[in-house]
């Protein structure tokens, strides 16, 4: 594997996290119209668009500068959308969101769109590339969503949330703490 990046734009990782973002609003329409069924069908594609993107990169020498903004940029603005729906109590749900886990996952997200935007002046060389421990991240929360979604649509209650918020919370703090740490790290 060859560590060099190029400036592709239009590989089909790059096209598969266009498509996660076209989807967003799409997944948003769905679930405010009481389309909850559909919303988990546009969910779990727009998931399926995540595991895809990365594994054909990976696969295909198919990595760029432009892949390793575009994939971690649809990622935050799907989950942050997501877990914001699932907070606000618009439709009659059987699962919510608590407010302190959406809080944690958009304010993680805020700090690091800053952090690389402020990387990226101050060293335009540089790429902040992925982690297993972020990627573990963004896996924990898709799966989460589902699931609430999956329980709202079909009315199952699922005991075990709470835990499940907890765990998602934790992962997604480390992840950011871990960035934060490694970056500096590396600035030394």
């Amino acid at each position: 594997m060859k560590d060099k990046l190029t400036f592709k734009a239009l590989t089909v990782p790059n096209m598969l996290s266009l498509l996660r973002i076209i989807l967003i609003p799409i997944f948003i329409y769905l679930y405010i119209d009481g389309e909850r069924d559909l919303a988990l069908g546009v969910l779990f594609l727009a998931s399926i668009t995540d595991l895809l993107d990365g594994l054909i990169a990976r696969a295909f020498n198919q990595r760029s500068r432009i892949g390793y903004i575009l994939d971690p940029l649809a990622d935050k603005l799907l989950m942050d959308s997501t877990y914001i729906l699932f907070t606000i109590r618009v439709l009659p749900l059987t699962i919510f969101v608590p407010k302190w886990l959406t809080i944690t996952i958009v304010s993680r997200d805020i700090f690091m769109v800053i952090g690389v935007s402020l990387l990226t002046l101050m060293y335009p060389d540089r790429i902040l590339k992925p982690h297993w421990l972020g990627k573990l991240t963004t896996t924990v929360q898709i799966i989460v969503a589902i699931l609430i979604l999956f329980a709202n649509v079909t009315k199952i209650e699922m005991p075990g949330m709470l835990i499940l918020f907890w765990i998602t919370a934790g992962v997604t703090i480390i992840s950011g703490f871990y960035y934060i740490l490694r970056e500096i790290g590396e600035l030394e």
